[in-house]
């Protein structure tokens, strides 16, 4: 493989992990006020210890997933990959705290979050390359 051919699809993965990325996020803000049962999510707030303004924390928590969706498709840029980074890093870490079961849950709602952070990584690296 040449080298041109070698960027050009670097250049594509790049993208496609891009729209990815926005897919991922915007879903999740979409399911998450929706479709998924808003009960249950505000149970699940309450077990992690949010429980005063559990309804506030879960229209905030959906409408930021919307906000990193439309950037990761729109204005991308090293510190969004770098945001997003620590947002996935810190809500995976309540989760395994809070929520322990989901550690262990058979379609790894946390296990997969290490895919998405090589993701947001080698998104991190391409737009430090698009930049400079």
């Amino acid at each position: 493989m040449n080298g041109k051919n070698f960027q050009r699809q670097l250049l594509n993965l790049y993208w496609l992990s891009r729209l990815g990325m926005a897919a991922i996020w915007c879903w999740t803000a979409y399911v998450s006020w929706f479709v998924y049962p808003q009960a249950l999510s505000l149970a699940w707030l309450q077990r992690i210890g949010i429980s005063q303004s559990a309804e506030l924390m879960l229209a905030t928590a959906c409408l930021f997933d919307l906000l990193m969706g439309l950037a990761s498709a729109a204005c991308a840029s090293r510190l969004l990959w770098q945001a997003q980074i620590v947002c996935v890093l810190a809500y995976s870490l309540v989760i395994a705290v809070g929520l322990p079961e989901f550690l262990i849950h058979p379609f790894g709602p946390i296990s997969k979050n290490i895919a998405v952070l090589c993701c947001l990584g080698y998104l991190s690296i391409m737009e430090a390359n698009r930049s400079a």
